[in-house]
């Protein structure tokens, strides 16, 4: 199998170990996109390697060597593999430093940075999958699969609501400053707008959040990098 890859930004903050390695494994507009956001935001060294999903290079015995559970994002640390995209986060968040992209422990805002995190992971993404593939949690009945679509879109309704509330006079997620949580926000967010959902509630405060992300250099890179293998469609171009 042949990945394919790019180099990101050759800039390094100096709390990053010069001699750690860092292999970044993606695929386009999918929740890996929040990683890749931070991670051509921090100006840290990485590598880029593209997992085609619907060709089940996921599935590939040499990609389940590096990430068992078959999965994007991946991150490879000095040949160590972190999964799950909060995890990876948090990590990127933690080395970055002095603050920059996630609060330090014992400063309040980084448990509302978990807060929004497992929220987004557990409730959004269930709800918005179970939209894009119902038949995951339905099988192959077509009136089941009514059913979770139907009530994933209840669901995800909910949860714009609560999204709307908590960005109430908000700058960024956390306050004044760009996060960790405001990649996710606006990845969840393109996924909102994608027509398979039937119905989405109006989300202002969301979108003004997200339309903020999408001004970053940094952020705009990125998507030019993963629109070479996706169509990724941005409201505001």
């Amino acid at each position: 199998m042949v990945y394919r890859y790019e180099h990101g930004n050759m800039s390094a903050f100096n709390s990053m170990p010069s001699n750690q390695q860092l292999i970044f494994y993606y695929y386009p507009r999918a929740c890996s996109l929040a990683v890749h956001i931070v991670l051509e935001e921090s100006g840290l060294v990485y590598e880029r390697r593209m997992v085609d999903l619907p060709t089940k290079q996921n599935n590939a015995t040499e990609y389940l060597a590096i990430n068992p559970k078959g999965t994007v994002p991946a991150l490879v640390v000095d040949g160590q593999t972190l999964t799950e995209t909060q995890a990876i986060l948090t990590f990127l968040g933690d080395i970055i430093g002095d603050g920059k992209f996630l609060p330090p422990t014992g400063d309040f805002r980084r448990y509302r940075a978990h807060e929004w995190m497992n929220f987004l992971s557990s409730s959004v993404h269930t709800y918005i999958r179970s939209i894009f593939r119902s038949a995951a949690y339905a099988g192959e009945s077509q009136v089941a699969n009514d059913a979770v679509n139907a009530q994933g879109v209840n669901n995800l309704a909910g949860a714009v609501a609560r999204v709307e509330g908590l960005l109430t006079d908000q700058v960024w997620s956390l306050g004044a400053d760009f996060s960790v949580v405001d990649a996710y926000l606006f990845v969840m967010y393109l996924w909102t707008t994608d027509a398979r959902i039937s119905s989405v509630p109006e989300r202002p405060n969301w979108e003004a959040v997200a339309k903020k992300v999408w001004q970053r250099p940094a952020v705009q890179r990125v998507i030019s990098i993963e629109r070479k293998h996706r169509n990724i469609i941005v409201p505001w171009e």
